[in-house]
C-alpha cells in the first residue's frame, strides 16, 4: 500500500574528514550529540526511519506539503547545531583533533515528497521505494553552498535563480537551494566560562612525566582512566556517551559511602600550557575547591605536570586551612605517584 509523505534529511557536512582525521572516540561523541540534538529539536513531529552515520532519514505521512512549516523545522535544526557547536567551542577542555576542530562542521537538508511504501524487518518498519532512492542521491549534488537547504519541485515550485537538474541513472531531478547562513543571525550570545579561581591556595606542585601532554591531558581528563591513578574514589559516575568539558558534572563515591559532585573547569593559562581542573562544594569548611592541571610539553616528548589546589572558605573554616594543606598534600602527592607510575609501566590512550 502506497502512502504520500515528506521525505526529509539532516545532513552534517565534513563528517568524513573529521572522523578520519581526528581522535575517533571524541568524534564519535560529538557527532552522537549533534544527531541528537537535531532529533530534539523536531518540531514537525517527524518519525526517524534512519540514523545513517552522519544523516538522519526521518519522514513525516502527509497528503499536502506546508513548505512554511517545513522551513520553521529547518531553521529549528540548523539553529540548534550551530548553538551547541558555538557552545562547545567555549566549553570544551579537550585540545584533541576531534574536539578543536568540531566547529568546522556544516550541516544540510534534503526535503522531498512522494509516495513510499514501507518494508518491514523484524519488529521495524522502514520507508521504501523510488522517492527514497531518490532523496538519498540528493546528498550527493552541485550545490555551490556549505550550508543549504534541498527542496524538489514535488515541496516546492522551482526557483529559477537557485535551480539545479541533477542527472542521477534513474534520470533526472529539478531541485531548488537556499542558503542558511543567514541563520546564523540569529544564533544567541553565548556567554564565556567564568575564570574565578578561589582565594587561598592550598597545594602547587610541579613533577616531570615521561609522556606527550596531549596524551597526558587525555589520561587525567578522560573519566575513562580515572580509577587507574586516584586512590581514595571507590566508583566514578558520568556519562559515557558525552566528551569531558567545562560545565559538565560527575561524583565520585568515597569510603563506599560518601558522594561528592564536581564539575569540569578550566582557567586561564600560558599560550603553550594546557589546563583540566574540576570544582567540587562538598569539601567541608569550603565554600568550594578547585583544582587544576596545568600540563606544558618540554623537550623529547616531556610534560610538565603543575597541580595547584585552590578554596574559598565558610566563615572559621579558615581556621582549618594548615591541617587541609597537609591532608591535601598527601593524597594529591600519592594520586601523582600514581599518575607516573602508570605511565612509567607503558600505559597508552592510543589503542
Amino acid at each position: 500500500m502506497t502512502q504520500n509523505a515528506i521525505l526529509f534529511i539532516p545532513d552534517i557536512s565534513g563528517f568524513t574528514e573529521f572522523v578520519h582525521h581526528t581522535d575517533i572516540t571524541h568524534s564519535r561523541h560529538i557527532i552522537a550529540e549533534l544527531l541528537e540534538l537535531l532529533i530534539d529539536a523536531n518540531t514537525m513531529n517527524l518519525e526517524l526511519a534512519e540514523i545513517e552515520g552522519d544523516a538522519l532519514f526521518m519522514y513525516k505521512l502527509e497528503n499536502h506539503v506546508d513548505v512554511l512549516t517545513i522551513e520553521k523545522q529547518i531553521e529549528a535544526m540548523y539553529l540548534a547545531f550551530h548553538k551547541h557547536l558555538k557552545r562547545y567551542e567555549y566549553q570544551r577542555i579537550c585540545h584533541c583533533g576531534a574536539c578543536s576542530s568540531a566547529y568546522n562542521l556544516k550541516i544540510k537538508f534534503v526535503v522531498h515528497y512522494g509516495e513510499i511504501e514501507f518494508i518491514k524487518v523484524k519488529d521495524s518498519k522502514k520507508p521504501y521505494g523510488s522517492h527514497v532512492i531518490q532523496i538519498h542521491r540528493l546528498l550527493k549534488n552541485n550545490v555551490p553552498l556549505e550550508e543549504y537547504a534541498i527542496f524538489t519541485e514535488s515541496v516546492l515550485p522551482v526557483n529559477e535563480e537557485n535551480q539545479l537538474i541533477a542527472e542521477y541513472d534513474f534520470g533526472t531531478i529539478t531541485f531548488t537551494y537556499n542558503p542558511l547562513s543567514h541563520l546564523k543571525e540569529k544564533l544567541p550570545e553565548i556567554e564565556p566560562i567564568p575564570d574565578n579561581v578561589p582565594k587561598h591556595k592550598l597545594f602547587d606542585e610541579t613533577q616531570l612525566v615521561k609522556i606527550p601532554a596531549l596524551e597526558l591531558y587525555e589520561v587525567i581528563s578522560n573519566f575513562d582512566y580515572r580509577l587507574l591513578w586516584t586512590k581514595g574514589v571507590d566508583k566514578l559516575e558520568y556519562d559515557k556517551n558525552k566528551v569531558n568539558r567545562a560545565g559538565q558534572k560527575h561524583k565520585c563515591l568515597i569510603n563506599k559511602n560518601e558522594e561528592v559532585e564536581q564539575t569540569t573547569i578550566t582557567k586561564a593559562v600560558g599560550k603553550n600550557q594546557l589546563v583540566y581542573g574540576e570544582s567540587t562544594k562538598n569539601v567541608p569548611f569550603t565554600k568550594r575547591m578547585n583544582n587544576y592541571f596545568i600540563l606544558e610539553e618540554t623537550e623529547h616528548d616531556y610534560t610538565k605536570l603543575r597541580v595547584e589546589v585552590f578554596a574559598d572558605f565558610k566563615p572559621f573554616g579558615v581556621l582549618m586551612k594548615p591541617l587541609m594543606k597537609r591532608n591535601i598534600k598527601k593524597a594529591i602527592s600519592e594520586n601523582i605517584k600514581e599518575l607516573i607510575q602508570l605511565i612509567d609501566s607503558g600505559f597508552s590512550t592510543k589503542k
